[in-house]
């Protein structure tokens, strides 16, 4: 199956969505199966285009997935890394980091991507549907007490760690299986889960 990408990009890429759609009945309020957005389905943004949908948002691409209705929802933040969920379920369910495939098995973290936005316990419960990032630049959390390395440059080899931070271990550092990519702002050592920009270099993918 050809790659899909989405001509129709909503509004905001933050948005946390009940329908595989994107789009819902307006007096029912249920999911419409078809048109609008695809799971699996993604956008790739130039830097003008990104800002347009989201100040926060830079050049890369984006990608409609669904949320493991299992996925621990206090772990899935703007910012935080997702995972995949299962090979069963495929590679556009995500769930949380701390209940992603391999680190279940005390293996490494299998299909990184960037949360955009956060969502409510239901939400998740519900197994709603978000854009995650997947390439390009992306701005993470870093760790929750600061970055390890104590003078973080541009360039650093970003690691993911537990819970979905990021972590910054040494200039330039050392490419890893958690590897995220490369600083493109200097990381947030001493600066209490503060957030940076990453030039993601992950494996593209498409189920």
């Amino acid at each position: 199956m050809p790659l899909i990408r989405n001509e129709f990009v909503p509004g905001a890429l933050t948005t946390v969505y009940t329908s595989p759609s994107g789009m819902t009945d307006l007096r029912t309020g249920q999911p419409y199966y078809a048109g609008g957005l695809v799971v699996g389905g993604y956008a790739a943004l130039t830097e003008a285009e990104a800002q347009a949908v989201g100040p926060s948002l830079h050049y890369g691409q984006y990608r409609f997935v669904q949320i493991d209705s299992g996925a621990t929802y206090s772990y899935i933040v703007t910012g935080a890394i997702g995972l995949m969920a299962s090979v069963a379920k495929g590679p556009n369910v995500i769930t949380s980091y701390d209940k992603g495939l391999g680190l279940q098995s005390n293996i490494s973290p299998i299909r990184q991507v960037v949360f955009l936005c956060g969502l409510t316990a239901a939400q998740v419960s519900a197994g709603a549907y978000v854009f995650v990032q997947e390439a390009g630049d992306a701005t993470v959390n870093g760790k929750t007490s600061g970055v390890t390395n104590a003078t973080p440059l541009i360039g650093d080899v970003i690691n993911s760690i537990a819970n979905g931070f990021a972590d910054d271990a040494a200039s330039p550092g050392t490419l890893v299986p958690q590897t995220l990519g490369y600083a493109l702002t200097p990381a947030n050592h001493g600066a209490s889960s503060g957030t940076f920009r990453v030039l993601l270099d992950l494996p593209a993918i498409q189920g």
